[in-house]
């Protein structure tokens, strides 16, 4: 191993006759070793095709170290000692061309059937780990003796065809089908969107005694499926195999850092990608740190409690969104506002096209079971997406529903102001459910400065919805402010009155009562404003 190490690579800037013999030596040392194949084959790096280890680094080299006993019991049939590996790693850091160092040295020299399988999040992550197999292949020519990639399918060549690694998607048909692989890798788990199908090849995986599975991803979202299964890969360290490297690659510039941060003035996929740290999302409306000390509840109430007035939203969503709803407690004394009861739901009924549609049935029966449980005096919802038609039925039933616009700059503002306000001054306390919903929608939430001193609460759309739950919450907090504030009845906010484009006939003017009248001709006399038809809205007081 000396003399492959003393020479800049196997394959380049040596006589042919040479690069045979070294390649003949190369190939029997690392068909018995595997850390012998990973050190010395030829990789492209930023300086060129040189020799693995003379640019690995040390996380690089313990990963190989070890899980080469685990992938030596795979290709010889045996027990491996270490079944499951985690690892996790920043941006840039080689972790897809490690996988496929690790899965080429299993399909070049097993001397057993083996069947590998590469689930990637998607189509795009699926392509990268192929690319970085065929790299691989490319600089080391001797490779393509033992090893094809045909569409996908890395194959031996020396095993009949059944010897293979598969590499797809989560979306792909027929994904977590098929028989159980010797070794499963669960790629970029942070971009997962279909949880069935990973938990499909999990199963699949445990039923594998002698199998291996190896989890790859970069850092993700807090409050999604995948930090509860990396919380459970760092619980069970006798299970599992954690490498977790949460720094900049050793390889990476100073100058490449800064215009990564510079291109992410938010700062949450820069520190999520490149520093290794979990967040609540990728919004910014408000820092992490504030996110988390707002997570201090351990869970929902089932019944009011005393000294307490209760607020609750609706953000109904039909086909193209999900919908939520949240109650919170209000307590003046305490100055304090905590989340109590939220619900999120799915598009789960298809219509007659076969589109799936939210249960717009159970939202209602949920708004009216919490307004009775908590005695609710203020329901706020968004007017879109049918939530006027849903408004009327329940205000026939007696529930205090009130409309929230989201096109009203004036509410925007209040919203925007009530959410950061009562974050930063630690006034509101959350809870998080078994799905994390408060928590990721959160972080989902970005502020729109309009100058000069109006503001806009925005959510990111992803897989669960348009921050349903978090926007339910969030249309209650400017009436919190209010209450916190020892004022109640109506916000400056409600829309008492809907005004048109119309102007007023002499004939209403003549019939308005004598007060009203000289306040509409003293406006349009003394601003040159002519006056405009309203229509009182149906809102009662409080």
């Amino acid at each position: 191993m000396a003399d492959m190490a003393s020479s800049p690579s196997l394959d380049f800037n040596v006589s042919s006759e040479k690069v045979q013999k070294i390649n003949a030596a190369f190939q029997k040392i690392s068909r018995d070793s595997f850390l012998v194949f990973a050190r010395g084959i030829t990789i492209p790096s930023v300086s060129g095709p040189v020799m693995f280890d003379r640019v690995m680094a040390k996380f690089q080299r313990k990963f190989f170290e070890d899980i080469a006993a685990s992938l030596h019991a795979l290709r010889d049939g045996t027990i491996p000692p270490n079944r499951r590996f985690w690892l996790e790693r920043t941006k840039k850091t080689s972790k897809d061309n490690d996988v496929a160092v690790c899965l080429l040295w299993l399909m070049a020299f097993t001397d057993r059937p083996l069947l590998g399988q590469v689930c990637a999040a998607n189509s795009e992550q699926a392509a990268i780990i192929e690319d970085r197999a065929r790299a691989i292949m490319h600089y080391n020519k001797w490779l393509n003796s033992y090893v094809e990639i045909v569409q996908r399918v890395i194959r031996s060549r020396a095993m009949p065809k059944g010897t293979r690694v598969q590499i797809e998607a989560t979306g792909s048909a027929g994904a977590a089908q098929g028989p159980t692989p010797d070794i499963l890798v669960l790629n970029e788990l942070v971009h997962v969107d279909r949880w069935d199908v990973m938990k499909a090849h999990m199963n699949n995986a445990a039923g594998v005694p002698r199998g291996v599975v190896v989890v790859a991803t970069n850092a993700g979202v807090k409050g999604t499926p995948a930090e509860v299964w990396r919380q459970n890969a760092f619980e069970n360290r006798e299970r599992w195999r954690v490498h977790h490297w949460k720094k900049k690659a050793p390889w990476l510039s100073n100058e490449d850092m800064e215009e990564a941060k510079r291109l992410d003035p938010i700062g949450a996929e820069f520190r999520r990608l490149w520093q290794g740290r979990w967040v609540s999302g990728s919004g910014g409306a408000v820092d992490e740190d504030t996110i988390d000390r707002a997570f201090r509840l351990s869970g929902p109430l089932s019944s009011k409690e005393k000294g307490w007035r209760y607020l609750a939203g609706l953000d109904l969503g039909v086909s193209h969104d999900h919908a939520g709803i949240a109650v919170v407690g209000v307590n003046e004394q305490e100055q304090s506002v905590r989340e109590v009861w939220i619900r999120g739901y799915v598009p789960e009924i298809p219509n007659d096209k076969g589109v799936l549609e939210v249960d717009c049935s159970a939202v209602e029966e949920d708004v009216e079971r919490v307004t009775r449980v908590f005695d609710i005096e203020w329901f706020g919802y968004d007017p879109a997406a049918g939530g006027s038609f849903m408004a009327q039925r329940l205000r026939k039933r007696g529930i205090r529903m009130r409309e929230v616009s989201f096109s009203s700059p004036a509410q925007q503002t209040a919203m925007a102001v009530a959410f950061v306000t009562l974050m930063k001054d630690g006034k509101l306390a959350c809870y998080e459910d078994e799905e994390g919903r408060m928590r990721r929608d959160f972080g989902k939430f970005s502020i729109e400065h309009k100058p000069p001193s109006k503001y806009k609460l925005t959510a990111i759309s992803d897989e669960h919805g348009h921050a349903d739950v978090g926007v339910s919450l969030v249309m209650t907090l400017p009436r919190a402010v209010e209450i916190l504030g020892g004022i109640s009845g109506l916000l400056p906010s409600d829309v008492l009155v809907e005004e048109n484009d119309e102007d007023l006939s002499e004939e209403e003017v003549k019939e308005m009562p004598d007060e009203l009248r000289a306040i509409y001709e003293m406006e349009a006399e003394d601003f040159g404003v002519k006056p405009k038809r309203v229509r009182l809205t149906d809102l009662d007081t409080i």
